[in-house]
């Protein structure tokens, strides 16, 4: 039997069978079945197994799936202390999705994903040794942990420690783009690449400019920064990590740019296919003013990046809204864009609720140019 062939197994009918109440209860131990079944049915007969941890060490890294140097830093005689210590801990996974999320996304596989080279022993252990770096009782001490599931490495530091052919350990980025065709480009380039070693990626967008806004002083010719976000959610949904992670992404917008309320809606279920968004997520960067007009019940001013970065020379991300918002409203050469308290709020409240769109930031000027994000991912 191999991954590609397999055949007659029911982990996932009983999997499925949870969903069906048995005399009004939620038959949970079906989960407990479709567990045990999936171990027997799928891993037990297709994990590669070794006569000893010599040579199975042996074989991953002449064949080239672990880098030797980390294993090269521990007495084979420590390995096999580390690996008795764990199947002393006699871990179990606790459901079904548990088990199969792990040997579907984590779990080192043969190049042609025919077997699997790893248990979840085994990929505690390559943790512990890699991180370690040569100290025994580290890795004995990260054994312990990870183990017990009370510390569990980010999932590129997980899924990617000890292997030759791997993305990179870090788990997240944050990049801003400018309001330019090239920088454009470069952003989408770098969220290709930042995925494609597992990374997720954060984008802000609020200094691309408004649709409506002028290129080369023809009015109206800007599209915003919908049709930018179709281009990103493409990118990561085609580069993910060797085909073991999807690509992760998020794009910000400020709440006082142009675009909020299309950037939103952009998620919408009834959003024109052409635009709706499925799968990237979005987060709104808000200014302490904006909890100000909350709070006076005021009508809210949008304003165009494009005339904000050709009055204040910087882009608009780097202004100071709180600070600067009533002289932004005041100046003539800045077009804004009035929203009734009525129109607005609702508006931005309801999309806060929208499962599809989780991110709400707060966004606080520190010194110079320096802001700090916080919020709930």
């Amino acid at each position: 039997m191999s991954l590609h062939n397999l055949k007659d197994v029911t982990y996932f009918d009983l999997n499925n069978e949870i969903n069906i109440p048995v005399n009004n209860q939620i038959p949970l131990q079906k989960d407990q079945q479709a567990l045990q079944a999936f171990l027997k049915e799928n891993v037990a007969p297709n994990l590669m197994t070794f006569n000893s941890l010599q040579e199975r060490f042996d074989y991953l890294i002449n064949n080239h799936y672990y880098e030797a140097d980390f294993i090269k830093k521990y007495s084979m005689a420590f390995i096999e202390k580390l690996y008795q210590y764990l199947k002393d801990q006699d871990f179990h996974f606790k459901s079904f999705m548990a088990a199969y999320k792990f040997y579907a996304q984590y779990a080192l596989k043969t190049n042609d994903n025919d077997q699997y080279l790893e248990s979840f022993l085994d990929r505690v252990a390559a943790n512990a040794l890699f991180f370690a770096d040569g100290n025994e009782q580290l890795a004995m001490d990260l054994a312990d942990e990870i183990i017990h599931q009370r510390y569990q490495p980010a999932t590129p530091s997980f899924l990617n420690a000890g292997r030759q052919n791997r993305g990179e350990f870090v788990s997240c980025f944050l990049i801003q783009t400018t309001d330019d065709m090239n920088t454009i480009g470069r952003t989408i380039n770098s969220a290709l690449q930042l995925s494609r070693i597992g990374g997720g990626v954060g984008i802000n967008l609020s200094n691309l400019r408004a649709a409506g806004d002028p290129i080369k002083h023809i009015e109206g010719a800007a599209s915003g920064v919908v049709p930018v976000m179709k281009l990103l959610e493409d990118s990561f949904s085609y580069s993910n990590q060797l085909g073991q992670r999807q690509g992760a992404g998020v794009v910000y917008l400020s709440v006082f740019h142009p675009d909020i309320i299309s950037f939103l809606g952009a998620k919408k279920e009834n959003a024109d296919e052409k635009i709706r968004l499925k799968t990237l997520s979005l987060g709104v960067t808000v200014p302490d003013k904006y909890y100000e007009l909350v709070k006076e019940n005021a009508d809210m001013y949008l304003f165009s990046p494009y005339d904000v970065e050709r009055e204040y020379g910087v882009p608009f991300s780097y202004v100071d809204i709180t600070k600067e918002y009533d002289n932004l409203v005041a100046n003539d050469n800045i077009k804004n864009q009035s929203l009734k308290h009525g129109t607005w709020k609702p508006k931005l409240v309801n999309s806060s609720r929208n499962p599809d769109t989780p991110i709400s930031l707060i966004s606080i000027r520190l010194t110079g140019k320096i802001q700090l994000t916080v919020g709930l991912l």
